[in-house]
């Protein structure tokens, strides 16, 4: 009882899948992804196995056709289940049991494909396919539009409560932890489409920061300055720990007076950041003299 979207960035290869249900916590079993893979989207009357067992057989070497085709031959209900599946390189699968609850269907578009069940009427999932073809920014930014375009189709007609959003790269990078781009999940809140705005908005800052911070503290300082200078300057970074990695930075640039200010605005406001301060210089992340000479302030 969920309405959902897969989709492939054909320029970044990225490839995501982003769901939304009236059902409790519906990240935890609809959507699937696997970094050089591909995602799985499993709903009506979920049965979980199709995201699961389907990547595994995806990454084995199986068409996205046969692993569906698979799956539903040792399902004892298929009929209840509705499923895509799209793979990295953007060939996609899906299918809507006769046994679904209306109204059910599902729509494919260019690098798309669109799936409800107890949904309004089927101009939820033509709308998400429509407005992901016609959105711009990231892919991240088009798959929760798509979204917001089926919840003003209608959406679930029992209302909403849950939704998430996986994505992955099209190729690992030796480093696991680089290869999800966003996984964010809203288990239960009355708009949870607005509280999915708000957390991607969230991370996408905050994920900027920290990659910002660890440019300078890795040695690059003045392009880590840099980039916390910019966020700051669009209203980015005014969260505390925002406040101290600026901080940080700006005395690694010799902007000791600057940074000075700014843990003085922290010792008002958020005091306890003043102690990770402190333990970022004993940890040897800064240089612990330079945090010493910005705890104490100004001579």
């Amino acid at each position: 009882m969920t309405c959902s979207i897969l989709a492939r960035d054909a320029g970044t290869g990225e490839i995501g899948v982003a769901t939304q249900s009236q059902a409790l916590a519906v990240g935890n079993s609809v959507p699937f992804a696997q970094v050089g893979v591909g995602v799985v989207a499993t709903q009506s009357l979920t049965e979980p196995m199709y995201g699961r067992l389907g990547l595994d057989l995806l990454g084995g070497g199986l068409t996205v056709d046969e692993c569906l085709e698979a799956l539903r031959a040792v399902d004892p209900h298929p009929q209840r289940r509705q499923v895509a599946v799209m793979a990295v390189d953007g060939e996609t699968s899906v299918y809507t049991g006769e046994a679904c609850v209306g109204a059910a269907g599902h729509a494919v578009g260019r690098d798309c494909v669109a799936l409800a069940n107890m949904a309004d009427s089927p101009e939820v999932w033509t709308s998400m396919v429509r407005r992901f073809e016609e959105s711009g920014g990231s892919l991240t930014e088009r798959l929760v539009a798509a979204l917001h375009a089926g919840e003003e189709a209608g959406g679930d007609v029992r209302g909403q409560r849950s939704a998430a959003i996986v994505v992955v790269r099209s190729r690992g990078t030796g480093r696991p932890w680089h290869d999800t781009v966003v996984d964010l999940r809203v288990d239960d809140e009355e708009d949870p489409l607005a509280e999915l705005d708000r957390v991607v908005r969230v991370r996408d800052r905050y994920q900027a920061a920290v990659e910002a911070f660890d440019v300078a503290v890795e040695g690059d300082v003045d392009d880590g300055d840099r980039r916390l200078r910019e966020l700051h300057e669009r209203g980015a970074l005014d969260e505390p720990d925002h406040v101290l990695r600026r901080a940080l930075v700006a005395g690694l640039a010799g902007r000791e007076d600057e940074a000075r200010d700014l843990i003085g605005g922290l010792r008002e406001e958020a005091p306890h950041w003043l102690e990770v301060a402190r333990r970022f210089g004993e940890a040897g992340t800064v240089p612990g003299d330079l945090v010493e000479r910005l705890l104490a302030g100004r001579a």
